[in-house]
């Protein structure tokens, strides 16, 4: 039986600007309505506020289910210290959830993590993960392949969703083995480099129904949506 869901992902840029863009991120989720929303580079600074990103959007969001995976903690020429990380928010039950750890190339500046979550969609369960790899695209792509590879270890498949940070996922053949990417839609999701590095990634037994992106001012990064059908 095929159930349809619309997902939004969304890398948050952290704090910058954050009271400008925060009431347009709110604008587009609701306009949007995804049954879950993905979120990368969430911070939790508690001099600037006792909330998550998405605690506080989603204050007039109404989601019922959130999940936060805030767990790096980095420093900044401002502040001595923030936590960061990723998070999401459900109409429906998150009934599982795991903070999966990658391995951290020596050139990269931080452990790169994924959100794996799973939620019961009316008696359906759907699995997901959330990432955000590496900015360079070569350690990129190792992210992707190492996550695909615990993946089909535990024989799982999960919708993956997020900043992929690299704009050509024909690189990784790994993946076209077992699921159907975003790239067959045309959109550009970092506009500063006219490029698409966001994506969704399905399943072979699932359908991508619809792909669009939000206009300019979220973040540097325009909003994914994606509209699919789960088998």
């Amino acid at each position: 039986m095929l159930s349809r869901m619309k997902l939004t992902s969304l890398n948050l840029m952290g704090r910058q600007n954050w009271r400008e863009r925060a009431p347009l991120i709110v604008d587009y989720i609701q306009s949007t309505d995804p049954d879950i929303v993905f979120f990368q580079e969430v911070v939790y600074l508690p001099e600037e506020s006792s909330l998550t990103q998405p605690a506080e959007l989603n204050k007039k969001l109404g989601y019922e289910y959130e999940q936060s995976v805030v767990s790096r903690l980095q420093t900044s020429d401002q502040y001595e210290s923030y936590r960061e990380g990723l998070s999401v928010l459900s109409k429906y039950p998150i009934i599982y959830s795991e903070t999966l750890v990658l391995k951290q190339n020596k050139h990269d500046h931080l452990q790169r993590i994924v959100q794996l979550f799973n939620v019961n969609q009316n008696g359906q369960i759907a699995k997901y993960a959330n990432v955000h790899f590496a900015e360079n695209p070569e350690m990129a792509y190792e992210n992707l392949e190492e996550l695909l590879e615990i993946l089909e270890s535990r024989q799982e498949r999960r919708v993956i969703v997020g900043d992929f940070n690299m704009p050509d996922l024909k690189h990784t053949p790994l993946w076209q083995k077992e699921y159907v990417a975003s790239t067959d839609e045309f959109y550009i999701s970092y506009p500063a480099n006219n490029d698409r590095i966001d994506f969704v990634l399905i399943p072979k037994a699932d359908t991508i129904v619809d792909v669009s992106v939000s206009p300019d001012g979220l973040s540097d990064h325009r909003a994914l949506t994606a509209e699919i059908h789960l088998n």
